[in-house]
């Protein structure tokens, strides 16, 4: 039987409240506005920026009569004190101390109430069963069975439960929002495999925070850039990956403001020179631009995918253009990390200039390493 549903606490956890057992579970009774009042669970997505999403249902279930079918929520009651460790660094990620209460489920509800109060005075009272939490494992089978699939929970909201669950608060709106999934995914991947979300959150999060530093103040970041074509999952999984091998160096940070800003006609400019001659972060530019078909001498606007090298795949996200973005996006990243100044010719130094397998090759000794 499981101890986060079946503890008995001290009543003074309740706050006064008569709990009523159904089962195994214990249910208490509360307001809407005490709803309200109380915390999110660190774990939870985004909430608030759903209640437009689910406006369209609970507005018909009010209008229809049928407000009780939303009143039972899930509440969180922490019985002793416990931290949430990060299992790499040992470092503590949140305390939590006896007596706090969280909402478990019911969270994107609370949010509607709040914004729409004279929907709240529909309801009289709301059923919230209880989990008793005595460990992070409580927390996180207390959360997650209500945000599977079936409660249509998206990778983006559990990555934005999992960055609060870190207390970090991204700058960048793909962060924020949790739109990273892919670039973690292939970030993340050894040869035994691409982890679960968390797992793949967890490998990367050091070069997630490490991204969202760039720029220091305002300006184009890797996942806004001067260039829309340079918005690319790819690019970021593979400065992730960048990160974990070579750490946080000055030439790994110029790479990403370089390739933050770069525009068109940098690379527009650079092709039309008679030896073409291409810095690796331009070369990376010149084929996510679409540019890259312009090395020939008598190149035709219609050629911009075919002719490109690496064959019309530059930011797909599809799981066959895996392994060729990232080789031919590490071998660059590699170059420019070595030596931010040397250049290749277009037209005949570039093609070649990367291998096939390279991406594993240069991960595995984090492997042995792990």
């Amino acid at each position: 039987m499981n101890n986060i549903s079946v503890l008995s606490p001290p009543s003074k956890d309740l706050r006064g409240h008569k709990p009523n057992k159904v089962a195994d579970h214990d249910f208490i009774e509360l307001s809407v506005q005490e709803w309200i009042d109380i915390d999110p669970i660190p774990t939870n997505r985004d909430s608030a920026s759903r209640v437009h999403k689910m406006k369209k249902i609970f507005d018909p279930a009010h209008d229809a009569g049928y407000q009780n079918t939303l009143t039972e929520v899930a509440l969180g009651i922490v019985v002793k004190d416990f931290d949430d460790i990060d299992p790499d660094t040992n470092l503590v990620i949140r305390s939590y101390k006896k007596g706090e209460w969280y909402r478990v489920d019911g969270n994107t509800r609370a949010f509607y109430w709040k914004a729409y109060p004279t929907k709240a005075n529909d309801i009289k009272k709301l059923a919230a069963k209880i989990h008793y939490l005595s460990s992070v494992d409580d927390v996180k089978m207390a959360y997650y069975p209500y945000n599977s699939q079936k409660s249509v929970e998206k990778p983006s909201e559990i990555l934005q439960g999992l960055a609060k669950r870190y207390n970090w608060q991204p700058r960048q709106s793909i962060f924020a929002k949790g739109g990273y999934k892919t670039a973690i995914d292939w970030a993340a991947t050894t040869s035994d495999g691409t982890p679960d979300i968390f797992e793949s959150f967890n490998r990367c999060f050091e070069g997630l925070k490490f991204l969202d530093s760039i720029p220091k103040g305002s300006g184009n970041t890797i996942t806004s850039p001067a260039h829309p074509k340079m918005k690319s999952q790819a690019i970021i999984s593979a400065l992730l990956v960048a990160y974990k091998i070579w750490g946080n160096n000055l030439n790994l940070y110029s790479l990403v403001e370089r390739l933050a800003n770069i525009e068109h006609t940098e690379i527009a400019k650079a092709m039309n020179t008679k030896d073409k001659e291409l810095d690796p972060a331009q070369v990376i530019a010149a084929e996510y631009m679409e540019m890259s078909y312009m090395r020939r001498a008598k190149w035709k606007s219609e050629d911009y995918l075919t002719d490109s090298w690496l064959g019309g795949m530059a930011r797909s996200t599809k799981f066959e253009s895996r392994e060729i973005q990232m080789d031919f996006l590490l071998s660059w990243i590699e170059k420019y990390i070595k030596n931010p100044k040397i250049s290749y010719k277009a037209n005949q130094g570039v093609q070649g200039s990367w291998k096939d397998g390279y991406w594993m090759e240069l991960i595995s000794p984090i492997e042995e390493d792990e």
